[in-house]
């Protein structure tokens, strides 16, 4: 009996390291992507101010200005998901307010809302 439960707690403690796998780092602080255009009518994975908080602060809530927007990663924080926080590469500001927006990396790229330009063109060489 001794031996199956030190056999289990093993077991365990194998999944629960296997579970805990390093991720790769896909992007880091001062890395480029691009926003892309979000799947329905409002960004899920990329998190946007709605447009009364916009308006408030006296900025325009224009959702179409972010498509196609070159932005640098500012900051990433790894955890069951992976947070990035990013600024315009132009350094202008979202809806002329806020300096920083933040979004969900794993669900952003696999969107599209998220486009890491080096596996853009990675994946065009593929298919050519």
């Amino acid at each position: 009996m001794k031996h199956l439960y030190t056999f289990l707690i093993a077991v365990l403690i194998t999944f629960s390291v296997s579970g805990q796998k390093n991720q790769v780092d896909v992007v880091a602080v001062g890395d480029e992507l691009i926003l892309g255009s979000p799947a329905g009518n409002i960004y899920t994975h990329v998190k946007v101010p709605r447009k009364n908080f916009i308006i408030k602060r006296g900025g325009l809530p224009n959702m179409a200005s972010l498509k196609n927007t070159a932005i640098v990663v500012t900051d990433v924080v790894y955890g069951e998901k992976t947070l990035i926080t990013f600024k315009r590469t132009d350094g202008r500001k979202f809806f002329r307010v806020y300096k920083t927006l933040s979004a969900n990396l794993e669900g952003g790229v696999d969107s599209g809302e998220l486009i890491i330009p080096q596996y853009r063109e990675e994946s065009t060489k593929e298919s050519e």
